[in-house]
């Protein structure tokens, strides 16, 4: 019995050991860049879809390890859209920038955007109803 304990201690030992090197190595090769997942998203009246849209791309940013960024550009929401928008705002899951407009157009996304110095970002205009399936989770 006192042999099979002294493999399983050297099993630890050197599992242990290995993990040691493994982060070692992996602080040596310096800091990496992070890429930040942006989406722009143009909402008019979506409040019964803000919620789902907000919690999908946060579950895709989480899973793939990346941080969220999300502009929401409301284009004179009457309904709950731009309440919800700030709920999640306040829970701090995502950088979440809500600008309400009177009129979005392109030329406003493309304009929000040059703002960004991380990745492109990703335009979705929500206002065209086949646009919503380029979040992820959401399928039209």
């Amino acid at each position: 019995m006192v042999p099979y304990m002294g493999w399983v201690l050297l099993g630890y030992g050197l599992a242990a050991a290995l993990v040691h090197v493994f982060h070692g190595l992996h602080l040596r090769k310096g800091p990496r860049e992070n890429p930040v997942l942006h989406y722009i998203l143009v909402t008019s009246n979506h409040g019964q879809q803000m919620e789902w849209y907000l919690r999908a791309l946060s579950w895709y940013a989480r899973l793939r390890g990346m941080p969220l960024k999300v502009t929401v550009l409301d284009a004179g929401s009457d309904d709950d859209t731009v309440a919800i928008a700030w709920r999640f705002h306040a829970q701090g899951e995502m950088e979440l920038t809500v600008i309400g407009l009177p009129v979005v157009q392109r030329e406003d996304m493309e304009g929000r955007a040059t703002d960004s110095v991380e990745g492109s970002p990703i335009y979705i205009d929500l206002r065209i109803p086949q646009e919503a399936g380029k979040i992820p989770y959401v399928h039209v």
